[in-house]
Parts: structure tokens; C-alpha cells; sequence
């Protein structure tokens, strides 16, 4: 193949691409959100294929192309929250919901709803790349590394940097692989009951060092809520299902904390409960239903607020840019995949799900309207809103067919997947616009690698499940967005009976406390030096406050800490030319990328091949 898509660049594509499917997942089961992996994937090219490129822009749109890559297999990589939440079902929730693809299967289901995306996506470019209000921070990331990386006078600048990116990583996988493999490295302790421990979670430290302290904060007030009232709506937890009848006495006696005849007849699993080591899965049980609820409902009063006030604004945020793009699309490319991509996302889902074609249709038919709802919140704030689109969706199907849990999490997927793959293509546009290159170019080079990502993710959420398991006891992948996906699906079948004590109560305080502070957190004022800032920059992010309350406190505790780390270090040493500048992003990616390739691939893999030799000499 000759032009932009070389053999050099699809071989050096596909590894990339393969790293990031397999080293992907491990992070969003761990973390509950997926982080950019294509920074650290653009640095690594740009050392490779620097030597073969004509010019610095040609190596510019070259690196386009490897964003564009990596960010649709790191979208269906984030698609393993749904494999999770089907977990979550049978597991937690101890429901038979007969869903049991095989592995190639689940491949094409991913791979053709993430065509669909890519498709469905392109369609509004014209009017989302043109709206001057839509400021792409993210994209505008990629765009300065790609700047930065191509920059002659930058060159012994870039070394250094990827010099700091190689060394984090060996040195992060190192001491995973001594605190994973060999548990010579141990958490420092607070409460076991709790799970409350600090210990070296490098993908917690990197992800914090990339995020406001607000963030890394307000996962600290999460933990101080579940070392304080922890034991407490536990407790709650343990004993739903116990009668009215025998409620008071149970409620005296598992605080008594004696396991008695009484306590193991009548009262729910307050016996299990009193005898677990941990007690980290039931506080779960009932913290995930207000943190579900005030994730939702600030997640949506966000939406609601970006797109009121993109739509208010008048003046241009980002000036006019002429396009040094290709931007042309054949309308047959679009027309011909979409209609390709229905027809066979019916077939397939009708034929291995038994989901009749009009609850396919239901799903697919909202997909325009979330797609550019996400593109323009991704465009505002830099996040795609991937979970609330697969929320939103699971609401819709809980209205109209209230029993049907499968298809409830089928169709989450239908929401999810496509609005992943189109936040990756519409981005790559955006860059493409200021680097050059050719859009046609970008989407068939999605094509071409969405299908690793779809592939690999069963083989790779198999292998973690594995070797960590899926789930809320210690050392488990909690997947928090999962258990999300999975709860609403429930309270959508049961309705709000299936809510243990207290917990509806606590609900509706999260609901009402979300959204307010989600408005209050838009406000803005005009510091001394003429800047807007949020005027009330103190209060808790009500997403990062839902997540602490449902991950183990071990990686809250790190994220507050990277965070802090962070802050610290900008003011020390900010500035265009502060070392923080320079080096805190390698740090951090290193830091992320050496857990994720040493706990999510080589330790998974380790341990198969040990089983395998134990299994030869028994």
C-alpha cells in the first residue's frame, strides 16, 4: 500500500494498537474511565518513523494518523465496562441472563457497532468542526505534542522527554511485578474491615498527576464518608431481605457483632457479613446506588449546561481556521456503511442474543442524537460522556420494557460503543484540520485497527478476570463504571424495591446534591489579573465523588495524592519552560503504562503459562 497508510505505518500501527487493547482495559476496569493512551503512543512514533518522513509535516499527519488509531481501539477498549456489567449481573446480583458469546463472537459484535459509530459520527462533522464555540481541549493536547514532537528545535528537548517516559514506565513495571508477583511490596493498613489502605497504585498516582486537585479531593472525601459511616450502611446492606417482623432485632445483633443462631435464620447475610475478613463488598452494595444516582444526574445536568450554554454564547471562542485538510468523505462511504452496519448489528443480535429487530432499531435510532450530544460535550470539556450515553439508553429501554435485563445491557453496548468510536474520528478531524492530511485516510485507518481492539477485548477481560478477578473483595478489579451500568439495569427491571435500606433515601439527597453543585461548579468570576475562574473552586466534583465512593479507597487515596504531587509541583515549577511542564506528562503516562503492561498483560499472561506448567507435572 503506498501514501499515508506505508507498510511501515500500518506495522508499527498494529503494535501499537495491540499494546494499547491489551494494557487498556486493565486501566478502565481498575480506574472505572478510560485514560488517552495515544500521548504516549505518539512519542514512541515519532521516534520511529522520524527517519523515513520527508518533512516535519509529513510526520506531523503521520502521527495524526497513529492518534487516530490508537484513541478507536482504546474507544471499544472502554466497551470492557460492559463486559464487566454482564459480570456484575450474574455474579453480584446473581441473575442467569443467558448471555454467553463466545469470544469471536463478541469480536464482531464490537467490531460492527463500532463501524456504525464511525459512520453515524462523520455525518455531523461539518457542523461540529465549523461551531468556533467548541474549544476541543483534548484534541488541542494531541495537537501541541504533535507540534512539539515535530519541532526541529525541540529535538534534544524530545529526547530527554522520552528518555523520563521510558524510565517511569521500566521503573513502574518493575516494582509492579514485585508487588503483584512476588507481594514484597504491602500496603500500609488503616482498616481492613474498610479496605481502607495506601500502597503504590501507580495508575491512581499517574491519573492523578494528570487531573485538577479538585478531583484528587474530592476522592479523598469519599473515603473519609466510607471510613466514617462504612461500617454503618454495610451493615444496612447485610441485611436486606430480613423481614419487618424481625428487623429491630437483627439491626441489635449484627452490631453486637456476635454471630448467633437467630442472626443466621432470619437476618439477610448478616452472619456472612460479621464473618467476612472485608466488609469493603457489602458497603458497596449500598454506597453504588447514591453514587450511581449523583454520577447520573450531575453527569446529565452537565450536558444539559454545556449545551445551554454553548447555544447562548454569541461571541467566538477559538477564530475561523482554514482547513489544511482533505476533508472529503464519499457520501457512499457513510450512506453504504451505516446501512451495512444496521442491517448487520440486527442479524447478529436477533441471531446470538434473541433480540428482536425493533428493540435494535429503538436503540440504534437515538444513537444521532447522543452521538452529537457527546461530540459537543467532548468538544466543551475535553470528556466524552461514553457511561451516560449507555445510561441514557438503559433508561429508555427500562421505560418501555422493564424486564428485559439482557437487552437492557445489549443495548447499553448499542450507546456506548458507537459514541466511543465517533469521539475517536470526529478528534482526529479536528487535528487533521490544523496538521493536514485526509480524512478519508483517518477513516480507513479505524477500520483497519477498530477490529484488534474488538478482538482482543473478551481474550484480555477473560485474562484479567482470571488473575484478579471482577468484583468488590481486596486485590479484585472493582470496574465501578460496570457496577453502574449493571445497577441501573436492576432498579430499570425491579424499580426502587431493590434498593437495600436507606438506600432510596440516600438517593435522592445524591440526585438533588449532584445537580446542584454540578450548576454551581459552571459559575465563574473574574480573578484580579482579568482571567475567569470557577467561583466556588472548593466544592467536591460530584463524578469524582460517585467514583471514590464505589473504588477501593487504596486508589482514591493515590489519586489524591498524584494529584496533590501535581499541584505542587506547577506551582514550584510551572511556566511554559517548568520542569512540570516538560516532564510531569511522561511521568505520569509512564507511570499508568508500566502498571498496565507489567499487572494487564505480562503478569496475566505469567500466570497462565505457570498454571499451564503446573497442570504438565501434576
Amino acid at each position: 500500500m503506498t501514501g499515508p497508510l506505508s507498510p511501515r505505518l500500518l506495522i508499527l500501527g498494529v503494535i501499537l494498537c495491540v499494546i494499547a487493547a491489551l494494557a487498556g482495559p486493565y486501566v478502565t476496569l481498575k480506574l472505572g474511565m478510560s485514560v488517552d493512551l495515544s500521548y504516549g503512543g505518539m512519542f514512541l512514533a515519532a521516534a520511529l518513523l522520524a527517519k523515513g518522513a520527508r518533512d516535519n509535516r509529513e510526520l506531523a499527519v503521520q502521527l495524526n494518523i497513529i492518534q487516530a488509531m490508537i484513541n478507536a481501539v482504546s474507544g471499544v477498549g472502554f466497551m470492557v465496562v460492559i463486559l464487566a456489567a454482564f459480570h456484575y449481573i450474574k455474579g453480584e446480583f446473581g441473575r442467569d441472563i443467558d448471555f454467553n458469546p463466545t469470544w469471536w463472537q463478541m469480536g464482531v459484535w464490537l467490531t460492527i457497532s463500532a463501524y456504525l459509530g464511525v459512520f453515524v459520527g462523520a455525518i455531523p462533522r461539518r457542523t461540529i468542526l465549523a461551531d468556533r464555540t467548541l474549544t476541543w481541549p483534548a484534541a488541542r493536547g494531541v495537537l501541541v505534542v504533535a507540534h512539539t514532537l515535530t519541532d526541529p528545535a525541540a529535538t534534544a528537548l524530545n529526547t530527554r522527554r522520552k528518555a523520563v517516559l521510558s524510565v517511569t514506565t521500566a521503573l513502574a513495571g518493575f516494582l509492579t511485578f514485585l508487588r503483584d508477583s512476588l507481594g514484597v511490596i504491602t500496603p500500609i493498613v488503616g482498616n481492613k474491615a474498610l479496605n481502607l489502605m495506601m500502597g503504590l497504585e501507580f495508575v491512581g498516582l499517574g491519573f492523578g498527576m494528570l487531573v485538577p486537585l479538585g478531583i484528587g479531593l474530592s476522592g479523598l472525601l469519599g473515603v473519609w464518608i466510607l471510613a466514617n459511616f462504612g461500617e454503618t450502611v454495610g451493615q444496612l446492606a447485610a441485611l436486606s431481605g430480613t423481614s419487618e417482623v424481625n428487623w429491630a432485632q437483627c439491626r441489635t445483633e449484627i452490631a453486637a457483632g456476635e454471630i448467633t443462631d437467630f442472626l443466621r435464620v432470619n437476618c439477610g447475610e448478616a452472619a456472612k457479613y460479621l464473618g467476612a475478613g472485608s466488609h469493603f463488598k457489602h458497603i458497596v452494595l449500598w454506597m453504588m446506588w447514591p453514587a450511581t444516582a449523583m454520577m447520573v444526574a450531575s453527569a446529565l445536568t452537565s450536558v444539559v449546561l454545556s449545551l445551554a450554554k454553548n447555544a447562548l454564547m454569541t461571541t467566538s471562542v477559538v477564530g475561523e481556521v482554514e482547513s489544511q485538510a482533505d476533508e472529503h468523505i464519499p457520501t457512499s462511504w457513510i450512506v453504504g456503511g451505516t446501512i451495512v452496519c444496521i442491517g448487520l448489528l440486527i442479524f447478529v443480535q436477533d441471531l446470538w442474543f434473541d433480540m428482536p429487530w425493533y428493540q435494535v432499531m429503538v436503540a440504534i435510532a437515538i444513537q444521532p442524537v447522543l452521538i452529537v450530544a457527546g461530540l459537543r460535550v467532548l468538544g466543551l470539556t475535553g470528556q466524552g460522556p461514553v457511561s451516560l450515553m449507555a445510561n441514557a439508553t438503559q433508561f429508555l429501554f427500562g421505560l418501555i420494557w422493564p424486564a428485559h435485563v439482557k437487552e437492557n445491557l445489549v443495548a447499553a453496548q448499542i450507546a456506548a460503543d458507537p459514541a466511543a468510536s465517533s469521539e475517536g474520528t470526529i478528534s482526529s478531524f479536528w487535528v487533521a484540520q490544523r496538521l493536514g492530511g485526509s480524512f478519508r485516510t483517518l477513516i480507513v485507518a479505524q477500520l483497519l485497527m477498530l477490529p484488534i481492539g474488538a478482538f482482543l477485548l473478551p481474550v484480555t477481560f477473560t485474562m484479567l478476570a482470571n488473575r484478579f478477578g471482577i468484583g468488590l473483595e481486596p486485590g479484585q478489579l472493582a470496574a465501578p463504571t460496570g457496577l453502574k451500568i449493571a445497577s441501573l439495569a436492576i432498579v430499570m427491571e425491579k424499580g426502587l424495591t431493590a434498593l437495600p435500606h436507606g438506600a432510596l433515601t440516600a438517593s435522592i439527597a445524591a440526585i438533588v446534591f449532584g445537580i446542584l453543585v454540578e450548576i454551581l461548579l459552571t459559575m465563574t468570576k473574574t480573578d484580579a489579573e482579568g482571567n475567569e475562574v470557577q467561583r466556588f473552586p472548593w466544592l467536591p466534583v460530584p463524578s469524582a465523588l460517585g467514583f471514590s465512593l464505589i473504588l477501593p479507597p487504596t486508589l482514591s487515596i493515590a489519586t489524591a495524592v498524584g494529584s496533590m504531587i501535581s499541584f505542587t509541583w506547577r506551582k514550584v515549577a510551572g511556566g511554559d519552560v517548568g520542569s512540570y511542564i516538560l516532564y510531569g506528562a511522561p511521568i505520569a503516562a509512564g507511570l499508568m503504562a508500566g502498571e498496565a503492561i507489567v499487572g494487564g498483560i505480562l503478569l496475566p499472561i505469567l500466570a497462565t503459562l505457570v498454571e499451564f506448567v503446573n497442570s504438565l507435572l501434576s
